[in-house]
């Protein structure tokens, strides 16, 4: 029985072991900060990118807003123009552009709002991010 007991601790050790080593190979690069935006009425905006820079990605998460998406991450297309950065989304099978930013200002658009919000860098906000907490996160939640 001892033997036995011992062969079920080595098996279990090293599905976990793989699970764990597994678990972390999947996770895709991420940038190494949490860029943040804070607005009216305590709306919050934070990005991140995600995966290689030339896949032009993001994670963004709204908080502080009365809408669905409300603390929900999701993973964004990011477009460079020679004025602004554009993230955006598919809804309802359309592309659906989010938020635009310029320097440190920017508008934030979401689906079925009459009104857009307007944003600025904060820095306070974005010191507090953690990256890696961020794309864990968004990778329980998927």
């Amino acid at each position: 029985m001892p033997t036995l007991r011992k062969w079920a601790v080595a098996v279990a050790t090293s599905l976990a072991l793989f699970s764990a080593l597994s678990h972390a190979a999947e996770r895709p690069p991420v940038a190494d900060k949490v860029v943040a935006y804070s607005g009216e009425k305590g709306t919050k905006v934070w990005t991140l990118r995600i995966g290689e820079r030339s896949a032009n990605e993001a994670l963004v998460q709204i908080g502080g807003i009365d809408h669905d998406w409300d603390m929900r991450i999701q993973k964004m297309s990011v477009e460079k123009t020679a004025k602004d950065t554009r993230y955006s989304t598919t809804v309802d099978g359309h592309k659906f552009v989010v938020l635009i930013l310029q320097s440190s200002w920017g508008t934030l658009y979401l689906p079925n709002e009459a009104q857009e919000i307007s944003v600025g860098y904060d820095e306070n906000l974005s010191n507090q991010g953690d990256a890696q907490a961020f794309l864990t996160d968004y990778l329980q939640a998927e």
